[in-house]
């Protein structure tokens, strides 16, 4: 309470433009934080309630609590007539897996080269990562799904994850920067001590950028795991979750409890990616400060 009360009155010393920003944007982040919190809310009360219920108002307040409505999810959800949750949830964690691998991986070697070598043509491979970047991905669809088809990558999970390591994507922009930011010491003083270019990069500079990369595992995480159009056009035969929940919205409609069916595997897709982000969340924000130079 005592901190509350100072911090009451430390607002009344404002003057009466800075109280009317401070109300204003904390208003602002309330609309936020409603925007982004009732839709999960919203769908989260109707994967408790029953079909009847849904049809009725799907507004109001659950009055069942039916919780046995996600053991009916296993049960009735289902594609093409015979793709089950389980294995849309299979789908869903290798693609992903497999494609968080291959893009921070690749990512993190290029930025690397870029940010602490100097060659022939450095100039032109950075200035393609900044055009990339600007790139509509629509525009460049049809190129790469005809590429990959004359690679014979498409529904090919042996030979995708090639694609993936693309290592010239937004990913690779943030790592750059962040190499940028490490000081050259770090790698001078263990070249003095004898290492080598591999062991700089392995032992020095790889752990340096561990909050770096767990920062965008987490959020490209949440990308790849809501991605259906990845399923949808380059691995047909292999649907994800994702892909398999917008399918089954249409089919949803004309079938007994489908309404209820389709609310509880929306909520059931989302646990994974609120429970890495809930748990992953301090490493994102926490700052590291080592210490390693030699004076």
């Amino acid at each position: 309470m005592k901190i509350k009360s100072e911090k009451i009155k430390k607002f009344l010393k404002y003057s009466i433009p800075a109280k009317i920003f401070i109300i204003l944007f904390f208003l602002y982040f309330l609309f936020q934080l409603v925007v982004h919190v009732y839709p999960f809310l919203f769908v989260l009360n109707n994967s408790l309630k029953t079909a009847e219920e849904i049809y009725q108002d799907s507004m109001a307040l659950t009055k069942t609590w039916s919780f046995s409505n996600y053991l009916v999810m296993f049960q009735k959800f289902q594609v093409r007539g015979g793709i089950y949750f389980e294995e849309l949830l299979f789908n869903s964690v290798w693609q992903t897996v497999l494609w968080l691998l291959s893009n921070i991986a690749s990512s993190v070697l290029v930025a690397y080269i870029l940010a602490k070598y100097r060659f022939p043509g450095h100039g032109l491979v950075y200035g393609i990562l900044i055009f990339i970047q600007t790139i509509p991905i629509l525009g460049s669809g049809a190129a790469a799904y005809k590429l990959l088809h004359a690679l014979g990558m498409i529904n090919n999970p042996a030979w995708i994850w090639f694609y993936w390591c693309n290592g010239f994507d937004y990913s690779a922009f943030i790592l750059y920067g962040t190499f940028k930011g490490v000081s050259k010491s770090y790698s001078e003083s263990a070249k003095l001590d004898g290492a080598s270019n591999v062991k700089v990069f392995f032992s020095i500079m790889l752990p340096m950028m561990f909050p770096a990369i767990i920062a965008l595992l987490v959020t490209n995480f949440l990308t790849m795991w809501n991605n259906y159009t990845t399923s949808q056009i380059n691995l047909s035969k292999f649907p994800n979750l994702a892909y398999g929940i917008y399918i089954f919205q249409r089919d949803a409609l004309y079938m007994e409890e489908g309404d209820t069916v389709f609310y509880t595997a929306l909520v059931a897709s989302s646990i994974p990616g609120l429970v890495i982000y809930l748990s992953m969340q301090n490493l994102i924000v926490k700052n590291l400060s080592v210490g390693g130079l030699k004076g």
